[in-house]
């Protein structure tokens, strides 16, 4: 029998080109849930280029109505697939504080979960997939499929950036092996001891796309916009194009629910004067360099909203909660060095009330997010990390650190994973003392090295974005089929090379 694929499709575009690619190289089934807006729905409701046997639109099936939710029904969910499903809609950006336009009621997150979930089941009951194809989760619809599927012994291919910042500088002189990489996987935010054995490699020669390097650069007087770069008149364009164009996702799509264009530009305008305000703010008062006459631990802020806090640590996301717990753990004699994340750039920076209280705490100090981070851990004592690649690269400059939550995917012994908060203050005095092991290093190089791959997924993000959506500012446009050809057309090696390797861990996983 044919392997039946089913792929999570969402607004990128990479999995649909996936999809494409597996279907021109690999007899079998496939099927989707396509994550559209209304205008590029029409595009995916009868494209021709992915023989998908059947598809499905996930906001169809999620209805705005009065009745209340089945309890009984979520409380089973629950028990069935031991997911805690308030652990993951309370952390979901649409029904938190990061919506400005709609409050949920409780009922309303209530009654999205169970159509969603009733969904869900009824797809997977008439399909029983064998694989789940998607992208790393990002949102409680999403993460709870993957979930559902992971707990009904779907087997799952998962595409996860690496979070490992690895430059040219870590490794030898045979290769580099930079770029955008990334691994397969089966379980989201696992966190694995390393290989015990590596098979021996040459390093594969990677290059970098010289036109993306200023995306990580945080002086750059670039715009950056999610990690890539647009302009401003694709911005402007997006904003005509928003005012006289009729919106329908305000009725079909809840994650819309209480826009009007006169909300969203009056929304605008506050969101831009507040981020002048904390932007000068900023200039005025945040330390540009690293000056102290203290041993100093580092914490780095995460951008906020994330999905790496969100539901990757969804019982620490109140990060000025974490630097007080931090602080009144220190020993004596050293500070707390915190820096917010160059990204948050795009989020209109961290408000002034918070960067307040955070330099109000007599052992912080709060730098400007233009100072270097090498150079900030290169001269710590010590490390400590929500999550995020920071307390990996640590271990690259010899630094030990100090996790909340899983970061890897390896993991290396100077590396500690907090079980509970209360364990911080001896956590922090035993770290101080480790001594990173330089063999774990390599060999987790080495792992990453085997196991991971290279592929442009930021640039097809970029590329899709600036072509189909104005530069990322606006979502709901049409989308032109010769356009598609072009861009499928242009990734085509790219692609094709990740679809045989996804076809190859198909077999493997199939025997």
């Amino acid at each position: 029998m044919k392997p039946k694929l089913f792929f999570w499709i969402d607004t990128s575009g990479v999995h649909y080109g996936l999809a494409k690619y597996i279907q021109d190289n690999f007899d079998c089934e496939l099927f989707s849930i396509f994550e559209m807006t209304d205008k590029p729905k029409i595009f995916f409701e009868s494209q021709k280029f992915v023989k998908f046997k059947k598809i499905w639109f996930y906001h169809d099936y999620i209805l705005k109505t009065k009745r209340k939710p089945d309890l009984n029904y979520l409380k089973s969910i629950e028990k069935k697939y031991n997911i805690p499903l308030w652990v993951i809609a309370a952390n979901d950006r649409i029904f938190n504080h990061f919506n400005n336009f709609y409050k949920f009621s409780r009922d309303e997150i209530l009654l999205i979960l169970e159509d969603g979930i009733k969904f869900f089941e009824r797809v997977l009951d008439e399909v029983k997939p064998d694989f789940l194809i998607m992208s790393e989760t990002y949102q409680q619809h999403n993460h709870l499929f993957y979930k559902i599927c992971k707990a009904r012994n779907i087997k799952i291919l998962m595409t996860i950036a690496s979070r490992t910042p690895i430059t040219k500088d870590h490794l030898p002189k045979t290769g580099e092996f930079i770029g955008d990489i990334y691994y397969l996987t089966d379980e989201q935010d696992k966190f694995l001891p390393l290989p015990k054995t590596i098979k021996p490699n040459i390093y594969k020669q990677i290059k970098l796309n010289k036109k993306f390097e200023n995306i990580r650069d945080p002086n750059s007087d670039k715009r950056v916009y999610g990690g890539f770069l647009t302009s401003r008149s694709k911005y402007f364009k997006a904003v005509l194009k928003y005012l006289f164009t009729n919106d329908t996702n305000v009725q079909t799509h809840y994650t819309y629910f209480g826009r009007s264009k006169i909300k969203v530009i009056f929304d605008k305008i506050a969101f831009e004067l507040r981020k002048k305000y904390r932007k000068n703010f900023m200039e005025k008062n945040l330390r540009k360099n690293i000056e102290s006459d203290l041993p100093f631990i580092y914490f780095p802020l995460h951008q906020e909203q994330e999905r790496i806090l969100l539901l990757g640590a969804p019982f620490y996301i109140n990060q000025f909660e974490m630097i007080q717990n931090i602080a009144k753990s220190l020993p004596v004699g050293y500070n707390l060095y915190v820096k917010d994340h160059f990204v948050m750039n795009v989020r209109g920076w961290r408000s002034v009330s918070e960067m307040k209280k955070i330099m109000s705490l007599y052992n912080v100090k709060l730098l400007h997010h233009t100072v270097n981070s090498e150079e900030l851990i290169k001269k710590s004592s010590l490390v400590i990390s929500i999550k995020g690649t920071t307390a990996i690269e640590a271990a690259l400059h010899n630094k030990p650190s100090i996790i909340f939550g899983n970061v890897g995917p390896y993991q290396l012994s100077s590396v500690h994973k907090l079980q509970s908060i209360t364990e911080l203050p001896q956590a922090i005095r035993k770290s101080l003392k480790i001594e990173v092991n330089p063999d774990e290093v390599r060999k987790y190089l080495d792992a990453i090295n085997e196991y991971a791959f290279q592929f442009p997924y930021v640039r097809m993000y970029v590329d899709f974005e600036s072509e189909f959506k104005i530069g990322g500012y606006y979502a709901n446009t049409e989308i032109d089929s010769h356009k598609i050809k072009e861009y499928l057309e242009k990734f085509e090696p790219e692609l094709t090379r990740l679809a045989l390797f996804h076809i190859e861990n198909i077999k493997r996983l199939s025997n």
